[in-house]
């Protein structure tokens, strides 16, 4: 896996989208409006030319401003840490106005073009929003915002953790706007299987770091078999864990049989 230098967006453009939000939903309703054609075309474009067009094209058009940040589920984030809603999945959509549950794009497109699915993680899990959101209102005017129960994506989402699937929040212009949160697999996703083999497009950690408790650990492997960024293995002297690599996505939790990992808030 290849490492991209984190990005900071703190340009013009986006100094401008943080004093007008609306700016930036705007932009994050348009891109996610045309995000399946925008696949489509690099899907045919790899398939023709036998390269991978996303890469190229988020390095010299997107500039990594279109990418997924993780967030983990809260009931793998250790009791004691305070978070914002901003920072734990359904914390984030209890606030947001969601219209719907759909397909995903990159699993349903794996398996019509290809015999021998990749996987058999359901289709349809990726949650979608009327308009695009903008995490700089969340904070601030949530509570201004309609309820609408969320007990179907509640248990959809707790099903994905337990299967292993990372939650994402697929942004654009810059990560503080989504349009869709994923739940995704490393093998069919195009965020997360491009950024493990070459590093594009830009994946932004979540702001939580997974701890082990050594007394609890019984280094049975578990965590090292569902760490899909290679941040932990088993060594002859126990774990060995990479904090550099660790993107608090909180499925070692969910795969712990001991209980000996947890998600603590990053300093």
């Amino acid at each position: 896996m290849s490492k991209l230098p984190y990005r900071k967006f703190k340009s013009r453009f986006d100094k401008l989208l943080k004093r007008i939000p609306a700016l930036g939903k705007l932009f994050s309703s348009v891109f996610g409006f045309f995000e399946f054609y925008i696949l489509e075309t690099f899907r045919i474009l790899d398939k023709r030319l036998n390269i991978t067009t996303i890469n190229y094209v988020n390095k010299y058009v997107f500039k990594g401003r279109w990418g997924g940040k993780v967030i983990p589920l809260n009931k793998n984030i250790s009791p004691e840490t305070r978070f914002l809603p901003t920072q734990e999945i359904l914390e984030l959509l209890s606030r947001s106005k969601v219209r719907g549950i759909g397909n995903c794009y990159c699993r349903e497109t794996q398996r019509r073009s290809d015999p021998e699915p990749n996987c058999s993680y359901p289709i349809r899990s990726c949650i979608h929003f009327g308009f695009g959101k903008s995490l700089y209102e969340i904070p601030f005017k949530s509570e201004n915002l309609k309820k609408v129960s969320k007990q179907e994506v509640k248990e959809l989402l707790e099903k994905f953790d337990g299967m292993g699937l990372i939650h994402q929040m697929i942004y654009y212009p810059n990560p503080q706007f989504y349009y869709i949160v994923c739940n995704c697999c490393p093998c069919c996703c195009v965020v997360l299987n491009k950024f493990l083999k070459g590093g594009s497009p830009q994946m932004i950690k979540s702001d939580f770091i997974a701890y082990t408790d050594s007394k609890k650990c019984i280094n049975c492997g578990s965590c090292q078999e569902w760490c899909y960024f290679g941040a932990r293995k088993i060594i002859k002297d126990g774990l060995d864990f990479d904090y550099n690599k660790c993107f608090g996505c909180g499925i070692c939790v969910s795969k712990c049989s001991n209980n000996a990992i947890k998600l603590i808030k990053k300093s």
